[in-house]
């Protein structure tokens, strides 16, 4: 049986490493740095396994890098390390991402770093991003000319809107899951521009069903993302404009705190509980298939 995260963090804490001289004590300071590296690898394995196994490498490189670094003065090591880790499993994911949105397509390292500049740059700029001074700022904060700045943007408008994110963690998400429990902390689609999208495929793939079909859905998908809009004065403007928005339903949830559970809007239908459902979960089928 492994240990615990926290029998890993006392590990890493008690060591001796740091109070050891490199060049007098080497013998001793290389079994010691063998002994951290492989503390940390344990201490990310019981922090996710499931979500870190796979890059054992680059945790083994982002330890040797830490250690090598690292000035007490900056405070606890592990906190270090913790901060390097999150940075480096960011580019990770952002690599594979780009990978995966252009499947068949090489980029440059130079061009992957750019587009994911550009990316998060997209999201936290509070400037319309169609506008000339989105394009000056951007430009001046990644060091790139506008015809290159056009470039990125052309990458990324040959690619379709996905039902799946990354947050500035670089952690993946997916958009359609989170509808179900209505939290949107720390995603990207707290941002208006991503909102907006993912609310255009809403009412695309709401506009598909049949009439008789729409007057709860409408009022599920109100529900569902009700407190994503309250967040965003903007974004409930636009929310107001669409098909599938249910004033009534809308106001009721805010002044409840809570989604409106899928049997109570059934029993306004006068159907059971396990048809909402159904009838939700195919809208749900049916977005992910609306998304390119």
């Amino acid at each position: 049986m492994g240990f615990e995260k926290d029998e890993y963090e006392k590990l890493i804490d008690s060591s001796i490493l740091f109070s050891l001289d490199k060049e007098k004590e080497h013998t001793a300071y290389r079994r010691e740095v063998l002994k951290m590296v492989e503390n940390l690898y344990c201490y990310l394995m019981a922090v996710n396994k499931s979500k870190y196994e796979p890059y054992g490498v680059e945790i083994v490189d982002t330890a040797k890098r830490c250690i090598e670094n690292y000035n007490a003065d900056t405070g606890r090591f592990l906190n270090y390390f913790a901060s390097a880790w999150k940075k480096t499993y960011g580019h990770i994911v952002g690599k594979e991402l780009v990978r995966e949105t252009f499947k068949g397509i090489h980029f440059t390292e130079d061009e992957e770093r750019n587009f994911r500049k550009y990316m998060r740059l997209a999201q936290n700029m509070g400037v319309d991003t169609s506008s000339s001074e989105f394009d000056e700022r951007v430009a001046e904060a990644m060091g790139i000319s506008i015809s290159d700045l056009d470039d990125l943007r052309n990458m990324i408008n040959c690619n379709p809107t996905s039902g799946s994110k990354v947050n500035e963690e670089g952690e993946e998400y997916s958009i359609i899951e989170q509808l179900d429990d209505g939290k949107y902390a720390d995603s990207g689609v707290m941002q208006f521009e991503t909102a907006k999208e993912f609310v255009e495929l809403l009412e695309l793939t709401f506009n598909q069903l049949q009439e008789r079909q729409k007057p709860m859905l409408a009022m599920l998908i109100t529900t569902k993302i009700a407190f994503l809009a309250i967040e965003n004065e903007k974004l409930l403007s636009f929310l107001r404009q669409k098909t599938f928005f249910d004033e009534e339903i809308f106001n009721e949830t805010i002044e409840n705190g809570v989604q409106i559970q899928a049997k109570d809007i059934a029993e306004r239908f006068g159907v059971r509980e396990a048809s909402a459902s159904r009838s939700w979960k195919r809208f749900k089928e049916d977005l992910k298939n609306t998304l390119p």
